[in-house]
């Protein structure tokens, strides 16, 4: 189970930092700018991105996959870029004159980080629902649904004490964390929008490949450039000096203005916290999310007479069975067994109409496919739908179970 919570804990944790944390920074800087209008054009972004994603999320879903995930994140990482770009170039002026284009810049930015990562975020406990096919009351299910609940609570809390940290940072120091962090955002967003653009070859060629090969290769270690890139703000607040005590202070008021000031960096602490919980959750957490269960071999059979039998005995305990059968084509054709109650089987290939010929392994007496992680309600076992093995006949008689070995042969090109 704890692998199973930690493969919703952890995505929904990064998705919802990759989205919160820029959000944090932006605002803050917001709230500071003289005019009202663009904290009123920040806050209906993000009314708007929120109910967008959760509206695209359901259009996929609802109309199997009308709306292509790859291009409208690679479209609204496009968009992000731009308006991020603007967003710096404005900030960073020395004569910070805002204008129209810095709210368009604003709300575009906004909107399409919730179209990216809010997008990925509630695709999670979305395909947790999916695969579930109704039966909403297992342990696998609920323990599911908790990582990603617990995972994106965490983000939130965490990206509001960036938040909270950042508010604390003097004008100049919070300009410079705040361009730390969006230069690693963009690295991450740059990195994604080329690999989006090879995917449909609008780039193309070995120089391309021999770039990003070993980029893509180590993809999943792009969220520590991120981290970094928030130790960054704990480290200027530390470093900040204490506030400067003016003529008309008395001592009671300076003391006052010093605590609130040693208050203020409780957040920075709080940040190093959640980074230390955020680094070993992405790296230790990940190799026992990521880790793959030993499958057990697939016991050779051959077939005598047109039928491949196995001896009941071999297969009564309950547990999976796994056979190999070896079609005329040269095609190894994988089947499964196990016994679901009392004399009925469950028999299929060891491949289902989803996820192809990646197989089946038993984890904690159930039966999961290997590729998405999805629990099989065993007495479905044998029957067509969602994640279910590939059905195939069998019979029962003298003693074994006896699969034809026509079935087997037609099968043959499953595993091609």
């Amino acid at each position: 189970m704890l692998q199973t919570f930690l493969q919703q804990f952890i995505p929904a944790m990064e998705e919802g930092l990759m989205l919160g944390v820029p959000l944090g920074i932006l605002f803050v800087l917001i709230r500071r700018l003289p005019h009202e209008d663009y904290r009123k054009v920040f806050r209906s972004a993000l009314k708007w991105g929120f109910w967008l994603s959760i509206f695209l999320v359901a259009v996929r879903v609802g109309t199997r996959n009308a709306v292509s995930r790859e291009l409208l994140e690679g479209f609204a990482t496009f968009i992000t870029l731009l308006a991020e770009a603007v967003i710096l170039s404005k900030f960073l002026r020395p004569n910070e004159n805002f204008s129209k284009p810095l709210k368009i810049s604003i709300a575009a930015a906004v909107m399409t980080l919730f179209l990216y990562h809010g997008f990925e975020l509630w695709l999670i406990p979305t395909g947790s629902v999916v695969a579930a096919l109704g039966d909403y009351f297992t342990v696998e299910f609920l323990t599911k649904i908790v990582g990603f609940v617990t995972g994106a609570g965490f983000a939130f809390i965490s990206s509001f004490m960036v938040y909270k940290a950042a508010d604390a940072l003097n004008q100049s120091r919070l300009k410079f964390v705040f361009v730390v962090i969006f230069a690693a955002c963009m690295i991450r967003q740059i990195i994604f929008l080329i690999q989006v653009l090879m995917a449909r070859n609008v780039l193309s060629g070995e120089m391309w490949m021999d770039l990003m090969a070993p980029i893509i290769n180590n993809s999943s270690l792009l969220i520590f450039v991120i981290f970094a890139a928030i130790l960054v703000l704990p480290i200027t607040l530390f470093s900040q000096p204490k506030p400067e005590r003016l003529p008309s202070y008395n001592p009671a008021q300076y003391r006052k203005i010093l605590a609130q000031a040693i208050h203020k960096r409780r957040w920075g602490a709080g940040v190093v916290i959640a980074l230390l919980l955020m680094t070993t959750t992405s790296s230790a957490g990940s190799y026992v999310a990521n880790k793959q269960a030993e499958i057990v071999p697939a016991v050779p059979v051959t077939a005598e007479a047109g039928s491949v039998d196995v001896d009941l005995e071999v297969i009564k305990d309950g547990h999976l069975h796994r056979f190999v059968y070896r079609a005329s084509s040269g095609e190894m054709v994988r089947y499964i067994v196990i016994l679901k109650g009392g004399s009925a089987y469950g028999v299929g290939l060891d491949a289902c109409e989803i996820c192809g010929a990646t197989g089946y392994y038993e984890r904690d007496n159930q039966v999961i496919c290997k590729l998405c992680d999805v629990q099989m309600n065993k007495a479905t076992i044998g029957t067509r739908g969602g994640c279910n093995p590939i059905p195939i006949e069998y019979t029962i008689a003298d003693g074994k179970l006896k699969v034809p070995q026509a079935a087997l042969e037609q099968s043959a090109k499953i595993f091609q």
